[in-house]
């Protein structure tokens, strides 16, 4: 097999054009992922009546549903939902105009967040529970003591499997172009239909994965280094 070299350095600025989708893909989805996380998390941690059997029925429906699918769900629900609710608190909907980016954002936020909820518990249960003790023993309350001590050390011990999820997600975006979201790996395939050179432009895709995932696992060293001696200081105080 003859690769056409040509072609794979002119389709690399191509490619590379469709990157901001991605990223802006992953970051938003990562972000809400992240919210789900804590709120489920926290609910988890509280050990509320009721609302912690429920979100633990849905953390395993999440993680029990392959990701395409959840995909596909919100891809066709998100349009329904709208449609139903137009006019309704000035909710307008545009057929033309379907949220697909929302879609997929929805899809990723909510399956990673599942996964990432255990991030979050186990986090915090991996700071000492005589912390929140001595806390107490100063005059903070449950509150301050959490927002303060338990939870800046929670968020570092975090770092290194939130980055991993980071990562996952990052490479995960590849399959948002079943919801029609033109990301680097769609825009690769469409580079290569006049010619069918499908193989160098899936390999030009692989480069930039390749290089983005080295450069965000580069700056969430250096992050863990900075925020490694955070958590040194704090212990020693």
């Amino acid at each position: 097999m003859n690769l056409d070299y040509k072609f794979m350095i002119s389709d690399f600025p191509i490619v590379l054009r469709a990157l901001p989708v991605t990223l802006a893909l992953t970051l938003w989805s990562m972000l809400f992922a992240v919210a789900v996380a804590v709120l489920f998390g926290a609910i988890i941690l509280r050990n509320v009546p009721i609302l912690k059997q429920i979100v633990m029925a849905i953390n395993s429906f999440l993680k029990g549903i392959p990701l395409i699918v959840q995909l596909l769900f919100c891809y066709y629900a998100i349009p329904y939902l709208l449609s139903n609710l137009d006019g309704f608190l000035f909710i307008k909907f545009d057929p033309r105009n379907v949220p697909y980016f929302g879609a997929a954002v929805t899809a990723f936020a909510f399956n990673f967040g599942a996964y990432m909820t255990d991030v979050v518990v186990s986090s915090v249960k991996a700071v000492d529970k005589g912390q929140l003790e001595a806390c107490y023993s100063v005059g903070m309350t449950k509150f301050q003591g959490m927002m303060k001590i338990i939870i800046p050390q929670a968020a570092v011990i975090s770092i290194p499997n939130m980055a991993n999820y980071f990562i996952w997600l990052l490479k995960a975006t590849s399959i948002a172009s079943v919801v029609n979201v033109v990301e680097m790996l769609t825009t690769a395939r469409i580079s290569a239909s006049d010619g069918y050179q499908y193989m160098e432009a899936y390999l030009v895709a692989a480069a930039i994965y390749w290089i983005v995932c080295i450069v965000v696992e580069r700056l969430i060293k250096r992050l863990d280094v900075r925020v490694g001696s955070y958590n040194k200081k704090l212990t020693v105080a």
